[in-house]
């Protein structure tokens, strides 16, 4: 019981792998069996999580560990939509996929940094609002090939009239979650941006 949040943890990188794989397969059932891929990564970031606090085995190994692959998992996804074609147009969801990449690696290395300095920082509400948003973006994303290529084939109809509502969606949850990605991220840096500097302490302290 000890090592299962982090055994949960690391499933999700193997996940991620066969994710990877099954995107370039071209047979009925592919899309979908991706898209459980995407769910189970979901619901197992919330459920290491659960587990750890509900039976007090939370580590700074584990907390650092999760949210490395949880971010290694999210920008892998992203980027894996813009390069399938699911996101477009291209240039501009590359520069979309590029701040949050840019917010997520930025946010990582200062609580790593804090972390050094054995200091806890506290989760801000948008960081975790911003978390759902983009989970829901990139699994309704993955649902569209999953509807119009497998569930399409399985009951004989064509449910591109369907699929075009699930992508109008996916683009607002993908908005939205780089809004709040972003957002969250520059509230982050002005609250904690202290940290990455040498000798320097809270200001909140020194006033």
């Amino acid at each position: 019981m000890r090592h299962l949040p982090n055994l949960i943890t690391f499933s999700r990188i193997g996940v991620l792998i066969a994710l990877l794989w099954l995107v370039l397969q071209e047979w009925t059932g592919a899309a979908t069996l991706a898209f459980f891929c995407i769910l189970y990564g979901s619901v197992s970031d919330f459920l290491d999580g659960y587990i750890a606090r509900k039976y007090n085995l939370i580590t700074n190994f584990g907390k650092i560990m999760d949210a490395t692959v949880d971010k290694v998992m999210t920008l892998g996804s992203f980027i894996l939509l813009v390069w399938l074609g699911l996101i477009e147009p291209l240039l501009l969801a590359s520069i979309i996929v590029a701040l949050i990449a840019v917010r997520e690696i930025g946010i990582t290395i200062l609580r790593f940094v804090a972390t050094r300095k054995n200091l806890v920082l506290a989760a801000e509400k948008s960081g975790k609002r911003k978390t759902i948003w983009q989970t829901t973006a990139i699994c309704v994303f993955f649902a569209i090939p999953m509807f119009e290529r497998d569930v399409a084939t399985w009951i004989g109809a064509d449910l591109s009239l369907f699929g075009t509502f699930v992508r109008i969606n996916a683009y607002l949850y993908f908005v939205l979650a780089a809004w709040l990605t972003i957002g969250s991220g520059y509230k982050y840096l002005r609250k904690y941006g202290w940290v990455l500097i040498p000798g320097r302490t809270n200001p909140e302290l020194e006033s």
